[in-house]
């Protein structure tokens, strides 16, 4: 089964970065700077997220590398274009020059999409039906951060993963190269499951960021529930320190218990993924399992848990 490191041998970043830059540049010219100026994360091609699809596709017996180095483009075009977006919704700027980059990096993206081989109808349809997911997703997010106190639904957390529908795309479209089809809604539901628990995970990391920036994700709600009450006057992040609800979180069992639900999420995604031939995700699920499994031991212990969280 190929390993998302030989899809990133078969695929380099750096090759897909000077692609990105030089569509954009052949594009509109004057936006040269403004993409050299972008950091290496911008077009997320470090995460194993983005070379699970070519990852998986090869392991459907995909061997046109040229291929491979365009999916890869066109969805480097893509995640270009939903950094600068979700840059927009969390801090609510960008710079003049980014938001023109942002549009048209999504131009790019569904125009080289549509003409990956798969349909050009299927492909901006799939778009459409992630992008109405995604923004579900994110108005979610919008109403926990405008009512910090009001906590997460049940219906909330499992649905955490919508935010990466739009990422879904890519394994469509691999899936339809491949003649997969057949078992792209279990495959569909599997990624997102595992794309909730990722969250999850990510949102436990990140909680001393997210309580600096006042984003009330799940782990952050629990904690402010776990703090208590505040002055009415007062939110609870001036009331609290990052540590303060990091304690809180893991002195109350609140990270286990965002940990037993994220293991929750990656059983779900198991399960739909034993309909399926998809080994590269499968083995992506299991080794997060794995991971979210060791955290949980250490958060049962309880004070000092997060020491290693930085």
């Amino acid at each position: 089964m190929p390993s998302l490191t030989e899809a990133r041998s078969a695929v380099p970043w750096e090759t897909v970065v000077e692609r990105v830059r030089i569509e954009i540049i052949r594009t509109v010219p004057s936006l040269d700077a403004t993409v050299r100026e972008l950091p290496r994360k911008a077009f997320g091609l470090d995460s194993g997220f983005f070379y699970m699809p070519l990852a998986q596709a090869m392991e459907w017996g995909e061997t046109d590398e040229s291929w491979l180095e365009e999916v890869a483009t066109v969805f480097g075009l893509g995640h270009l274009y939903y950094v600068l977006h979700d840059q927009l919704v969390d801090r609510g700027r960008l710079s003049p020059r980014q938001a023109v980059l942002m549009d048209t990096a999504l131009g790019l993206y569904l125009t080289c999409g549509a003409r990956l081989g798969t349909g050009s109808a299927h492909f901006l349809l799939s778009h459409g039906a992630g992008t109405a997911a995604y923004a579900e997703a994110l108005l979610r997010d919008i109403a926990h951060n405008e009512q910090p106190e009001h906590g997460y639904s049940a219906d909330d957390v499992f649905r955490l993963g919508e935010k990466a529908a739009p990422g879904l795309l890519a394994l469509v479209v691999a899936a339809s190269r491949c003649r997969r089809t057949a078992s792209i809604t279990d495959l569909s539901r599997a990624v997102t499951d595992l794309c909730s628990g990722l969250q999850l995970l990510d949102d436990l990391q990140d909680l001393r960021e997210d309580w600096h920036h006042h984003n009330v994700t799940f782990p952050a709600s629990l904690a402010i529930g776990a703090l208590g009450p505040t002055d009415p006057l007062l939110s609870p992040f001036a009331s609290y320190t990052a540590d303060d609800a990091l304690n809180a979180l893991y002195l109350s069992g609140g990270a286990a218990a965002a940990l037993r639900l994220a293991l929750r999420c990656l059983e779900r995604a198991r399960a739909s993924l034993s309909r399926t031939d998809a080994g590269v995700v499968l083995g992506m699920v299991n080794t997060w399992a794995e991971r979210a499994a060791e955290q949980l031991v250490r958060a049962e212990k309880g004070p000092g848990a997060h020491a290693d969280l930085g």
